[in-house]
């Protein structure tokens, strides 16, 4: 399979997943900007209580290193302690936050550039969300929205880059057809994570 075919794969076959994670009730209220600042904040301890446990898990994987991922660029759940911080939690509030315990499996390369594809991809959408939130939310690009504008002038740089990294890695049909399935299974899970009750 060539390098354009997964990546048809990929959107094709997670498109009804996408679109029912970007229907949850916090990314409606964003985009009409009705979001208050709790719920913003609540949403953002959704994120990180699904990315959290999983880059801890991520790091620890005996093939990280050869991943060629660097867990300082990719990694997003400091970005979300950061934001939170900056409206307001203590660390021992973050400490608290609860952590998802229905996860993707990314034991193999497979699977962790699958559960990557979903997340990498979201910085793409984090732009139209961080334009929008800080029209009518007291937060910037500094402040409270470096998560959602993780890598800002560098999105499309930083997913060029992931593209790269993923087709080199992942190239048999069996690891295709792992990416693909744990790709959806993240958007699923994430979608199940943000809509479930606290």
């Amino acid at each position: 399979m060539t390098a354009a075919n997964i990546m048809e794969r990929l959107k094709s076959e997670t498109a009804h997943y996408h679109r029912q994670v970007e229907q949850n009730p916090y990314a409606k209220a964003i985009m009409d900007k009705t979001i208050t600042m709790d719920q913003y904040i609540a949403y953002l301890k959704k994120f990180y209580g699904f990315l959290k446990p999983l880059e801890d898990q991520a790091v620890k994987l005996p093939f990280w290193e050869k991943t060629g991922l660097d867990i300082a660029v990719r990694g997003k759940a400091n970005l979300l302690e950061q934001d939170l911080m900056d409206l307001g939690l203590s660390r021992e509030h973050i400490e608290q936050i609860p952590l998802c315990d229905q996860l993707p499996d990314i034991s193999t390369s497979a699977g962790l550039f699958g559960y990557l594809y979903v997340i990498e991809g979201s910085t793409n959408g984090g732009q139209i969300m961080t334009k929008r939130l800080s029209q009518f939310l007291p937060i910037d690009a500094d402040h409270g929205l470096q998560y959602f504008n993780a890598y800002g002038t560098e999105t499309r740089t930083r997913w060029s880059e992931f593209m790269q990294m993923l087709q080199k890695s992942i190239n048999t049909q069996q690891d295709h057809d792992i990416m693909v399935d744990t790709a959806s299974e993240t958007f699923r899970l994430l979608d199940h994570w943000i809509n479930g009750s606290d």
